[in-house]
């Protein structure tokens, strides 16, 4: 597959993680929305870089 098209993808995979995170979480944590706000965004920065790695790491 393309390289554009595979990072696009998991782009658009992470963002609609986040979203869905962002929406969720503090639902699920009531009384703590804050921390669920900094989880969802740390959540999210992981999930976009494993994914970054793991299409470098198929690329090489």
């Amino acid at each position: 597959m393309n390289l554009r098209v595979l990072e696009v993808l998991a782009a658009l995979g992470c963002l609609v993680l986040f979203i869905l995170l962002l929406v969720m979480l503090p639902g699920l944590m009531a009384g703590m929305e804050g921390l669920s706000y900094v989880m969802a965004l740390v959540v999210f920065i992981a999930v976009l870089s494993t994914a970054g790695y793991m299409i470098d790491k198929v690329t090489a």
